[in-house]
């Protein structure tokens, strides 16, 4: 084998057993740990994969001891190369969409290669249709499902595979993000020991147990479990670490075991807290964009209701002066100089008594001021009525946009 051709750890670097195999020497079970220039990085747990794959191919390969009781182990401390075209603890390379991913969830080192071993795919609402199934082995469903863990077991196969919807706009990249880490901890649920998932149980629902019976968190945690009560367990390992966190934290051996994939756990839960909070205040825009077009609604027909009473008030003066004058009209000279009026206007302006013709030329007076505010009110109403027909054509379309983008949280 070409020396560039060497099988090489995720760190790139050529366990020395590799290269002296290559080159035609003894493989020496010390080589294991034998590097030239650095030593080998802290031992991280690999899933049970990376050990079968790895017992496999180093056995196949060098014809090492066929027991198992050494090599396991052995396996965990190194990082042992492909042989033959399997992988033996060696890490998918992420897209650099999964690889941004992993970096918005505050993965640790375990936690990424979790990830990349999980080879997520982030898929829109046509791909996504039908891969979340129930009865088809995935874990982290409801009838509305955004993702799920596809576990497999047997064999050689022993791992999982993550499915992710991923929402076409943009601004639901969060609930994106809070989907992927509820998946992973799926799979980190799978990587606990029995040991370890007995000693969770208890703990987990002692935190459940004390989150407000109205939180949405427990209509989430019922539709995910379904009629699938042995998923409770880690529904609940999923849901709390990815949208739960209390001051402190939750109790320290089960913030430990999340402490192996999430480095900052408070911080992954405060991309679900975020993305909560965006969708309330869109939410709240709009609710107040109605309320307020509907206080617009309002003033506009109390001003078109006061200006219809007005125009109807004014045109019975109009008609009151328009009968005055036709009976003085109707009257002799003398009769007419002869002929007092008084009156108090409409808006309470009096008009003294006075020779009728001085007051109706009066009144005349005032009719016309009046006429004139009342045009100006019409043409200002019709402007406003404008505007509240504009206002409603806007608030219309932010609820259908909010609409269609709540809309987009559901797949299907």
């Amino acid at each position: 084998m070409p020396s560039d051709d060497l099988p090489r750890s995720p760190t790139g670097r050529v366990p020395q057993w590799v290269a002296d195999q290559a080159a035609g020497q003894a493989a020496d079970p010390q080589g294991w740990r034998g590097y030239e220039t650095e030593p080998p990085p802290p031992p991280r747990r690999r899933r049970s994969l990376l050990s079968r794959l790895g017992v496999v191919a180093v056995v196949a390969a060098l014809g090492w001891w066929v027991s198992t009781a050494v090599l396991p182990g052995l396996l965990r401390e190194v990082d042992a190369p492909v042989l033959d075209g399997i992988i033996a603890g060696r890490v998918p390379d992420p897209t650099p969409e999964v690889a941004a991913l992993a970096a918005e969830m505050f993965l640790t080192d375990e936690g990424r290669d979790l990830l990349y071993m999980s080879e997520p795919e982030l898929l829109g609402a046509a791909e996504f249709a039908g891969r979340c199934d129930r009865g088809d082995g995935a874990v982290g469903q409801t009838g509305g499902a955004v993702g799920c863990y596809h576990s497999t077991a047997g064999g050689l196969e022993t791992g999982g595979r993550i499915v992710i919807y991923q929402p076409a706009d943009p601004r639901l990249h969060g609930f994106v993000v809070e989907t992927a880490a509820h998946e992973l901890l799926h799979a980190a649920w799978n990587e606990l020991t029995p040991d370890e998932r007995t000693a969770a149980g208890p703990l987990l629902e002692a935190v459940v147990a004390g989150i407000d019976p109205a939180d949405d968190l427990h209509t989430q945690l019922a539709g995910s479990v379904g009629t699938y009560p042995e998923n409770r367990p880690t529904e609940l390992f999923a849901y709390l670490g990815s949208q739960v966190w209390q001051p402190g934290g939750f109790d320290p051996a089960l913030e430990a075991m999340y402490a192996r994939f999430i480095a900052d756990r408070e911080a992954l839960v405060a991309v679900h807290t975020a993305f909560e909070q965006q969708i309330d205040t869109m939410s709240a825009e709009v609710t107040a964009a109605h309320e307020a077009l509907n206080q617009r609604r309002y003033d506009q027909q109390l001003a078109t209701a006061q200006f219809e009473a007005d125009t109807a008030a004014l045109a019975q003066y109009r008609t009151t002066i328009e009968e005055e004058e036709a009976r003085l009209a109707g009257l002799s000279a003398s009769e007419r100089a002869r002929s007092l009026l008084s009156w108090t206007w409409r808006d309470g302006t009096p008009l003294p008594e006075a020779p009728a013709a001085e007051l109706i030329a009066d009144a005349r007076a005032l009719l016309a001021r009046d006429e004139a505010e009342l045009a100006a009110r019409s043409a200002a109403l019709q402007v406003s009525a404008g505007e509240v027909a504009a206002e409603e054509a806007r608030v219309a379309a932010l609820r259908t946009e909010l609409e269609a983008l709540f809309a987009q949280l559901n797949p299907g």
